[in-house]
């Protein structure tokens, strides 16, 4: 069986799964080395996989023969500097999102790539999810008829450590971008207006960092089609990524707060267990999007399944409708991309 040599850069939360992904989950993969700015979270790794080898620089990846492929899961603004050198050195890259926090960077990357006819998947993992997949069946098949609106309700237990937030790019670019890019996936349509309003209801020490812990974003696409999304940081009872797709022939609801069928009853009342984060609710998704980044590398496909385009166009909308909060009004991505 061929095997592709990978190297994962940045080994935070989900660098981590996405590196153990490739050491034992994928079949088709090697975990050849890992790269961090912290020695601490190098030496932490080695532990499980002395075998790896560690780099705190992560060009010396780059500049490797024995790796075909590189993950990317640094600091969020980082990406467009680590996927620039990656694209420059010819190695195919899976990135996870955002693309930037900067739009003209990440409309030089997407031109970089085209130029150079690099392979770069981006992380958008809901994709990948078996429920979101179906969902999607449903609606190529034509078995729900055309989709009508959504409604994308995301909503963390709480806040972020404020040393993650800080470079984050805020509530709207780190979690409801995922959203945004699900209702152009279902919708197969761009998103021509967006009218957002958040505010700090919770947590002070965000808004000290100029983020926000709770936004509602309504969306208009240029078919007509609408969605209504929500993103939070106070759900306290635990993860809560639920997704509705109204259509012409009906309704499909993807996502629970519950995470497994056990409903216990007792003398203090009835208990059900929620979700506790979003490594645990898209456990499989994350081994799904790796996977078919490994094998579709391998197989030399031109096009990955989710593309730098698609990052672009969701930091574009996610961008506008941080200025559309600013200026308490809605915004069209046309008048914002004129403005920027």
């Amino acid at each position: 069986m061929e095997r592709l040599r990978c190297a994962a850069i940045g080994l935070g939360r989900l660098g981590y799964r996405h590196a153990t992904n490739l050491a034992g989950s994928i079949p088709q993969s090697d975990l050849v080395a890992v790269s961090d700015v912290s020695q601490a979270t190098l030496d932490a790794f080695s532990v499980s996989y002395p075998e790896v080898q560690q780099h705190l620089n992560y060009q010396d990846i780059l500049k490797r023969d024995d790796i075909d492929a590189v993950v990317i899961a640094s600091s969020t603004s980082s990406h467009g500097q680590v996927l620039r050198d990656t694209i420059l050195s010819g190695k195919p890259a899976f990135l996870e999102k955002p693309l930037s926090m900067d739009w003209y960077e990440a409309v030089e990357l997407e031109r970089l790539a085209m130029e150079k006819k690099a392979f770069v998947q981006l992380g958008f993992m809901r994709r990948f999810d078996r429920s979101y997949v179906e969902a999607k069946e449903q609606i190529v098949s034509g078995t729900m008829g055309e989709p009508v609106s959504i409604l994308g309700i995301s909503r963390d237990p709480g806040c972020p450590p404020i040393a993650f937030a800080k470079t984050s790019g805020g509530l709207v670019l780190d979690l409801c971008v995922h959203d945004i890019d699900l209702c152009r996936w279902f919708f197969n349509s761009e998103i021509t207006e967006v009218y957002a309003r958040g505010a700090v209801v919770r947590y002070p020490e965000l808004g000290e960092i100029g983020d926000i812990d709770h936004v509602n974003i309504e969306l208009t696409f240029s078919n007509g089609k609408v969605a209504s999304l929500e993103g939070s940081r106070n759900s306290q009872y635990g993860y809560d990524v639920r997704t509705e797709i109204v259509c012409s022939k009906g309704s499909m609801n993807v996502g629970s707060v519950q995470q497994q069928g056990l409903t216990v009853l007792d003398a203090g009342g009835t208990r059900q267990y929620s979700v506790p984060g979003f490594l645990e609710r898209f456990y499989d998704a994350y081994r799904m999007e790796m996977q078919q980044f490994v094998l579709d590398v391998l197989k030399k496909k031109e096009a990955p399944a989710v593309t730098v385009m698609d990052g672009v166009r969701t930091l574009e909308v996610a961008l506008a409708a941080n200025e559309s909060m600013r200026l308490n009004r809605p915004i069209t991505i046309d008048q914002w991309k004129s403005e920027v």
